[in-house]
């Protein structure tokens, strides 16, 4: 146990700070700059420094299912984030925006990147599910946890911290089923090297890492051999996902006192 919980230190603190790193080194690229719901210019280099300390800690502990699958995801986030600034960029606002595009004719970045991770999901938790002689319902409720939980670490990436606190909330719930010391380890790293420019509102986490970070807690979650504990998880992810298309989670936090404290809590405003 002590030898696990020592690698899982060590993996985290990597994982910190190769995330810290890589968010430096590319921060200031012209194609990674955006605005904030303030109108102040961030960078979406942290995502580029989750991505790659994700899939290098995959890589790492030989896990290399997770490292395609984050990798794929990556990607088509990175292109959706960069479709963003193009003049010829079709403005779609959730699953139902993606989908009435698609209806029209257009196939936008999104709805490619939704394909993307649903397959990336599956694909990972066929492999995943065969070390643990699961069934065909396992598959499909352990890729909704996987693909959804990419999704809803995205929804909550609109103010600082506000996603990586999520991530890191879901990533502890998780840990209450049987999960990798090494896994958790890389997650909670991740999640603290991203957090000082974060919570500082200086980067954020874009598509690449908001689903990226969202996919690595999704396969937290669907490690748990309770096929209750996971069942719940995934019909907790369509919640959320089907709360998202209906309602502004910035709103709902705004109006809460408690919530609006925690959603505050550690961030340093410009």
């Amino acid at each position: 146990m002590n030898n696990h919980f020592a690698i899982a230190v060590a993996g985290g603190v990597g994982a910190a700070a190769l995330t810290h790193i890589i968010t430096r080194v590319v921060k200031s690229a012209p194609s990674l700059v955006r605005e904030n719901h303030r109108g102040e210019t961030v960078s979406l280099s942290e995502g580029v420094g989750v991505a790659t300390s994700l899939i290098g800690s995959a890589v790492a502990r030989q896990d290399f299912a997770a490292a395609a699958a984050i990798a794929a995801t990556g990607n088509a986030g990175l292109a959706d984030d960069l479709d963003d600034v193009r003049d010829d960029h079709i403005e779609a606002k959730g699953l139902r925006g993606h989908f009435e595009a698609l209806r029209s004719g257009n196939v936008t970045t999104g709805t490619v990147k939704m394909v993307s991770i649903g397959s990336a999901a599956a694909g990972y938790a066929l492999i995943h599910g065969k070390k643990y002689d699961r069934g065909m319902y396992d598959w499909v409720i352990d890729s909704i946890i996987i693909a959804g939980s990419a999704n809803v670490i995205n929804l909550f990436d609109l103010r600082p911290g506000r996603a990586l606190k999520v991530a890191a909330a879901c990533s502890m719930l998780a840990s209450a089923g049987r999960v990798s010391p090494r896994s958790l380890g890389a997650t909670v790293g991740t999640i603290v090297g991203a957090a000082p420019t974060d919570f500082a509102g200086k980067t954020m986490l874009g598509d690449v890492g908001a689903n990226t970070l969202g996919m690595q807690v999704g396969m937290l979650a669907a490690t748990p051999t309770s096929k209750l504990f996971r069942t719940a998880m995934a019909l907790a992810t369509l919640s959320v996902i089907a709360a998202g298309e209906v309602t502004s989670f910035s709103k709902v936090i705004d109006e809460s006192e408690l919530l609006s404290k925690l959603d505050q809590l550690g961030v340093k405003t410009r």
